[in-house]
């Protein structure tokens, strides 16, 4: 039982962990075994011990008559027979014929129901019967009521059947030790796939080749899940190396272009520039390319530090409805693309990092009204439901394919191939890892040609203490 409940962090064997619990549950079953056997034994043997008394005296009557009043014992009546002895009782309870085994067992009255008795003595546990017997007097024909007394001591019955339950547990022990060798060569066999599936898994990392995966047809159905468990973290591994391959491809790509015309500007301005308005025109290129890189790299600099939690989270409790509204204000695209925005918005104060908060909000508000028709309307919804609060946003827009929505929160990823969109599909990203820093989540339904909405799920009661 010393392995049964080991400490934690202490490395061992998978046969020593399986065999050690395995033999403490067999342990725990020998116990609860012998209760029963032990139990049902003892019912069984007060049950035959109670046949065997009422059977013994079932037939006395027989052999016992009364005339003139003088109770006559016939020669067939046997008063100690089987470890019982019979004794015959008056309707007072005075002692007839017959004699007790011990005095003490004198002083029980008679028990007019018939029920069968287990009473203590000084000599230990004795088994007491009473069977009331009526008989008409053979001459004067009146009825006499008496009571034949069946008396046996406990340890005298229960001697015979002792025997049996010590060989029930003596093979119980027999199993167990049968149960602990099988127990010990069936976790040394379930140990043998697994070593074979490590050997294969250590090659895999050796040879740093993750288009290779863990081909083991293992005999256990859990080994074959774990195995198939394996080959898809591979997979995800697999996958998160070409996604950051295709992360590096894609930073390279957004800042290539703003760089490229900064220094096709500054060629031109060499070669060509002639006049003031030809350096501001250039210049205004310059700093839209400028601005645009600024952009890319504020915003990479922010999921970074997100991923690594290197962001204050300066928490407050603050209006929401006020941020939404002061948001939907600044925004140029609403003006320029003449967008109604409807506004249904509860008045809610929460604990949040307002900064960054506004990001998300600012994000998920420019993303719609840049996907919208012009003249389109967006709708906004804020509201309470328990403990938490609900911000949905719907516009009528391109909508999004399954395909996309898989994606959406993809660093880089843009629906429109072709990059033709503003934006450097960054903002998104964003806004997931700043609402999962908030305790929430983000969900869209979308549906392509119809629109989408976007629901944020924020924590209405969380402190700053709990936030953080």
């Amino acid at each position: 039982m010393k392995g049964f409940f080991m400490k934690k962090g202490k490395k061992v064997s998978i046969t020593y962990y399986i065999s050690c619990r395995f033999i403490g549950i067999i342990v725990i079953m020998y116990i609860i075994i012998i209760f029963f056997i032990t139990y049902f034994s003892n019912q069984t043997i007060l049950r035959d011990i109670r046949h065997q008394i009422r059977q013994e005296s079932r037939y006395d009557f027989l052999n016992i008559d009364i005339k003139n009043e003088k109770l006559i014992i016939g020669k067939n009546f046997i008063f100690k027979e089987n470890h019982i002895q019979k004794i015959i009782l008056d309707d007072s309870g005075k002692q007839l014929y017959g004699s007790y085994p011990i005095k003490d067992l004198e002083n029980y009255p008679i028990n007019n129901k018939k029920k069968f008795r287990q009473v203590k003595t000084s000599d230990g546990y004795y088994y007491i019967f009473d069977r009331r017997i009526i008989k008409s007097d053979l001459v004067t024909k009146k009825r006499t009521l008496f009571t034949l007394r069946s008396v046996g001591k406990k340890s005298d019955f229960t001697s015979e059947y002792q025997a049996l339950k010590y060989v029930a547990y003596v093979f119980i022990c027999f199993l167990t030790l049968v149960a602990i060798v099988l127990i010990r060569i069936v976790s040394f066999k379930f140990t043998i796939p697994m070593k074979e599936i490590k050997s294969i898994a250590d090659k895999i990392g050796t040879a740093a080749d993750l288009t290779k995966r863990i081909d083991y047809a293992a005999p256990f159905k859990e080994l074959d899940s774990m195995i198939c468990a394996n080959n898809r973290m591979i997979d995800r591994i697999e996958d998160l190396f070409n996604q950051q391959k295709q992360f590096t491809s894609d930073v390279a790509h957004e800042l290539r272009t703003p760089t490229s015309v900064i220094l096709a500007e500054c060629q031109y301005l060499k070669k060509y520039g002639r006049t003031i308005d030809d350096y501001k025109e250039a210049l205004d290129a310059i700093e839209r390319q400028s601005s645009a890189t600024n952009e890319i790299i504020n915003q990479l600099l922010q999921l970074s530090r997100l991923d690594q939690g290197r962001i204050k989270t300066n928490f407050e409790y603050a209006n929401f409805k006020l941020l939404i509204e002061s948001i939907c204000e600044s925004d140029p695209l609403c003006e320029q693309k003449k967008i109604t925005i409807h506004q249904n918005l509860e008045n809610i104060s929460i604990y949040m990092n307002v900064g960054l908060m506004s990001i998300a909000i600012k994000n998920l508000v420019n993303n719609s009204l840049k996907y919208s028709p012009d003249y389109s309307p967006v709708e906004l919804r804020l509201w309470k439901t328990g403990e938490k609060i609900f911000f949905e946003i719907e516009d009528y827009g391109c909508g999004m394919n399954e395909e996309v929505q898989k994606h959406i929160y993809d660093r880089f990823y843009r629906a429109d191939k072709s990059r033709n969109t503003e934006g450097f599909g960054l903002g998104l990203s964003l806004v997931h890892k700043i609402i999962e820093l908030h305790k929430g989540t983000i969900r869209v339904q979308s549906e392509l040609g119809v629109g989408s909405i976007f629901t944020l799920s924020l924590p209405s009661d969380k402190s700053p203490q709990q936030l953080n």
